[in-house]
């Protein structure tokens, strides 16, 4: 009994070993996506301001700050398939939402790109566009639908969590890479700018575009539906996403 033990308590430390490195490299992945508390701050600021905006001026926060289908003035018109076949799951899943989809992470790629290179856009993509926005839009929802149902219109809407998230992240990815760049010019050296880019900027970047994926994903196939049972009728989901053929903002 004690030859099997000392044989296996190597194995067994091995397996601890290998589990809590998985672990650490696990939590070092997650931990990636929170942002500096400099940069959340100052989101935090927006999205106070944009409250207080709707809150003294509602009107023109309206005129500002263009709600979307969060409103619940979306018209929706359905056609359910009198059979279902492959051809139809392909082209309504794939061919028109997932091309939704993937125009609305195209769109918001292209703008964070912008805000990250450009800085200045930073302040009207992020800032104001994002977190004065969803701070804006909180307190209308709160005069047009209730405290219950802004409540759950805000808690159910993933993808807009995830698009703040992107957001504050495209602030620090600004901060790391100009500030990479302008210590190199300081240091007249380009080494420890290339090694910022490689092993800093660029995982940054790639979690920024796996949240406005998933965020896209989301706003389609997911806050679409939740929006529309809370602010108009209930539809199960599958019966929605089967059906649905258009849907525009009124």
């Amino acid at each position: 009994m004690r030859y099997v033990t000392f044989k296996l308590s190597p194995l067994i430390r091995g397996m601890f070993k290998l589990y809590f490195l998985k672990k650490n490299t696990f939590l070092k992945f997650f931990k990636g996506f929170i942002p500096s508390k400099r940069v959340l701050l100052a989101g935090i600021v927006f999205y106070i301001a944009g409250f207080l905006l709707a809150v003294l001026d509602p009107e023109t926060a309206q005129l500002i700050f263009k709600g979307g289908f969060l409103w619940g003035n979306l018209e929706v018109k359905f056609q359910p398939p009198s059979k279902l076949t492959l051809n139809y799951l392909t082209e309504q899943f794939i061919n028109y939402l997932g091309f939704k989809s993937f125009n609305i992470f195209l769109n918001n790629l292209l703008l964070i790109i912008l805000a990250i290179f450009s800085g200045f856009a930073l302040i009207p993509v992020v800032l104001i566009g994002l977190f004065s926005f969803t701070g804006s839009i909180t307190y209308l929802l709160f005069l047009k639908l209730g405290v219950l149902k802004t409540f759950l219109v805000l808690l159910g809407s993933f993808h807009l969590y995830l698009e703040l998230l992107a957001g504050i992240l495209a602030i620090d990815a600004f901060i790391l890479f100009y500030g990479s760049f302008i210590k190199s010019i300081r240091e007249k050296s380009a080494s420890n700018f290339k090694i910022a880019i490689k092993e800093k900027f660029i995982p940054l970047f790639l979690k920024i575009t796996i949240l406005l994926f998933f965020a896209a994903v989301l706003e389609v196939f997911w806050s679409t539906w939740w929006v529309y049972i809370i602010t108009q009728q209930y539809i199960s989901w599958l019966d929605f996403y089967l059906g649905v053929y258009s849907a525009w903002i009124i």
